[in-house]
């Protein structure tokens, strides 16, 4: 059972532990799309233990981040 230690789950990986976990540009995708409170749609939408090929991963997770951003300016964050 994951108790947050390294290696436990791949975003616990990227976010607290900043360990290199798909690739740079992959990882900093993840970590902003928790920051703007993604992150149970990141795991319902994702097995990340097996993502997909890299590139259709990239581009899924950037459609994430970019309308999660659009949310939030909506909402008055300051993002």
């Amino acid at each position: 059972m994951p108790n947050g230690n390294k290696g436990d789950h791949p975003i616990t990986d990227i976010v607290v532990w900043k360990t290199l976990r798909f690739s740079p540009s992959v990882d900093a995708l993840i970590a902003e799309i928790v920051k703007l409170g993604g992150e149970k749609e990141l795991e319902r939408t994702f097995n990340l233990f097996q993502p997909p090929p890299l590139d259709d991963f990239k581009r899924a997770l950037q459609g994430m981040r970019d309308r999660l951003w659009a949310e939030a300016k909506e909402s008055g964050w300051e993002v």
